[in-house]
């Protein structure tokens, strides 16, 4: 494994923590060392790629969570 995919694991790591966290200067903290490091198109490929699509089925789960224990409630 290169040092590049390393470090770009490392960062979606990190970044995934912050998220799980509610970290947002953590957030803002990883993604521009990120930058800093990778450059702004690997950091943000991860972004988009990666993170935008775990917070969307993170949402999509709390959702249904929510209509799920609403609807059995019922």
């Amino acid at each position: 494994m290169t040092l590049d995919t390393q470090l770009t694991l490392a960062l979606l790591q990190e970044l995934l923590m912050a998220l799980r966290a509610n970290d947002a200067d953590g957030y803002k903290g990883w993604l521009a060392l990120g930058i800093e490091q990778l450059g702004r198109d690997v950091a943000g490929e991860v972004e988009s790629d990666w993170m935008v699509p775990l917070l969307v089925e993170e949402e999509r789960g709390q959702l249904l969570t929510r209509f799920g224990s609403s609807h059995h409630a019922k």
